[in-house]
């Protein structure tokens, strides 16, 4: 029998190709972080407050060659908001990516729209993060 060091000295190590990328939204002086975690075939986006940085919610939506609008799924959460989902949806049109939205802040009509155009702001400033 083989020891673990043999084993591992036949293993070739490639490059993490995932890319790491945070934000903060300021809204009403209340700072709003954001996560993005790019990896190779898909997007995940966390969206929560600076205080608690848990994930409570989380939706999955991908392209699909058979339907116009994504397919989208609620994973974490209540189905009653769908927030995340709608969200994961627009950006998987957006990039033809599958898509990963865990919203993490009590959404309302003032805090909503600057998210999501400091989303593109950022989306924008760096190609790269799609």
């Amino acid at each position: 029998m083989a020891s673990a060091t043999e084993n591992r000295s036949g293993v070739e190590l490639l490059p993490c190709s995932f890319r790491f990328y945070n934000f903060v939204a300021i809204i009403n002086d209340t700072n709003i972080n954001c996560q993005l975690i790019r990896m190779e075939d898909s997007l995940y986006l966390w969206i929560g407050d600076s205080i608690n940085g848990s994930m409570e919610d989380l939706s999955f939506a991908l392209t699909s060659s058979f339907e116009r609008q994504p397919i989208a799924t609620k994973i974490i959460g209540s189905i009653a908001d769908a927030t995340s989902t709608n969200m994961a949806k627009r950006l998987s049109m957006k990039f033809g990516k599958a898509v990963y939205v865990s919203f993490n802040i009590t959404p309302n009509n003032i805090i909503l729209p600057v998210i999501e155009s400091r989303i593109q702001e950022e989306f924008k400033a760096h190609i790269d993060l799609y």
